[in-house]
């Protein structure tokens, strides 16, 4: 029960962090450059076009996005590892060994996801602050591409996995069989 619990915690620090981060980015965008146009910038010239079109407003904005999203970052990266997580463990009970270990790699891949975030966030962070060189714009989208991959699989195989484990009636494999 404690595990759910956490869960739910992590899935509400998730929706509040979002949720304080929807002016920032409205802000960004107003201003000419959306967060995955900043994230995703992957030039020195792309970038130096963002940071001035934005002007203080932009800036500041971005600013409190970067910060913000750490909490965000740490809400999600928790919600899926321990969903993967839990979905690897009921698998293997009822004898899906290689969908278990499939889960598993991914909440492995949920960490590497926020953990690449996160310095993503670090490089975004350098360069709201002047140093717009290379290779900190292709180092933030490639940041960007393994969190969204890693995340985006994270997230499809828990929720498609719990749908269809719910689905299905609990079997346990025989002991040294696998599904």
């Amino acid at each position: 029960m404690a595990g759910t619990r956490l869960l739910w915690l992590a899935g509400i620090v998730m929706l509040v962090f979002g949720a304080a981060e929807l002016p920032a980015l409205a802000t960004m965008s107003s201003h000419g450059t959306g967060v995955l146009g900043f994230e995703f910038a992957c030039s020195t010239h792309r970038m130096h076009e963002i940071l001035i079109r934005w002007g203080a407003a932009g800036h500041a904005a971005a600013q409190d996005h970067v910060f913000l999203d750490l909490g965000f970052i740490l809400g999600y990266g928790l919600l899926l590892i321990g969903l993967c997580g839990r979905l690897a463990g009921r698998l293997q009970r009822e004898g899906h060994s290689r969908a278990a270990r499939v889960a598993a790699l991914l909440a492995w891949g949920a960490l590497i996801a926020a953990v690449a975030n996160a310095l993503q966030k670090i490089v975004l962070w350098l360069e709201l602050h002047g140093h717009i060189a290379q290779p900190l714009p292709v180092l933030a989208a490639v940041c960007g591409t393994i969190t969204l991959t890693l995340a985006i699989s994270a997230a499809l195989f828990a929720i498609v996995g719990t749908i269809v484990v719910r689905r299905s009636p609990a079997v346990t494999a025989p002991e040294g069989q696998t599904r």
